[in-house]
């Protein structure tokens, strides 16, 4: 596993207790729309499942009123990750460390996580990820979402969250930070089952699935909160966007 000194674990709790802070706080004074009505129920009713998710919009989804359940993070090694996972135990989800290459040529730790995500959801652990894998292109899901699918026999939700108020990080996924008083939406969309026999083309089929899925949550959320979903474009000219706010 990839060393984090002393002090960026430092600075990553205190980042940490910075994010946890302004989720509660958004939680407190937003206004919450769940679509379906019927989103928590339905939730449970897959338990346990793969909660899926894109990069840059999971800040509202580390608390989504789910905590009868052991939830569990596919969270990288690097710097970002140990603040994720600080941000995260609060909320009482544990972290998978370790994330697919990407691009990226270098062991990220992608298998050992996978095989851990297996044994969490065998054991009924909902586990939780993001669909796409840094640096790629955002909103562009990978191939361990559906293989984790495949292996486990679990379903994959696709959910979204988004607030009326935000802005944006000029990170690759373009970070949604979002903000207090706002309307909330959380959206889930049907499960997606890969079957465990699945070859490369079902394989392809379900990643794209996926992808489409997560897509449509997300723009629906953005549209229920009646705000205008940010544009994945490529520009480094400014290091923050402003949303509706």
């Amino acid at each position: 596993m990839a060393r984090v000194s002393r002090k960026n674990k430092f600075l990553a709790a205190i980042a940490g207790r910075v994010v946890v802070g302004l989720i509660n706080t958004v939680k407190k004074t937003s206004r919450p729309i769940y679509q379906p009505a019927t989103f928590l129920d339905d939730l449970r009713s897959q338990v346990p499942f793969i909660f899926a998710m894109w990069h840059g919009q999971f800040m509202m989804l580390a608390d989504v009123n789910t905590r009868e359940y052991k939830v569990a993070a596919m969270v990288s090694r690097h710097g970002d990750g140990e603040i994720v996972a600080h941000f995260l135990r609060p909320f009482g989800i544990s972290a998978i460390r370790g994330a697919g290459a990407g691009h990226r040529k270098r062991n990220r730790g992608g298998a050992y996580a996978l095989r851990a995500a297996v044994r969490a959801l065998e054991e009924g652990t909902i586990v939780a990820m993001t669909a796409d894998v840094p640096p790629s292109r955002p909103r562009h899901a990978g191939e361990g979402i559906v293989m984790l699918a495949r292996l486990s026999g679990r379903p994959i939700i696709p959910i979204a969250a988004a607030t009326s108020r935000f802005f944006v990080l000029n990170s690759w996924s373009k970070m949604t930070i979002n903000l207090p008083f706002s309307d909330l939406a959380l959206v889930a969309g049907d499960p997606i089952f890969v079957a465990p026999d699945a070859d490369a083309d079902e394989l392809e089929n379900k990643r794209r699935e996926v992808e489409n899925a997560l897509n449509a949550v997300t723009s629906r959320a953005y549209e229920i909160a009646q705000a205008k979903e940010p544009k994945l474009d490529t520009s480094t000219s400014q290091e923050t966007r402003t949303g509706n706010t």
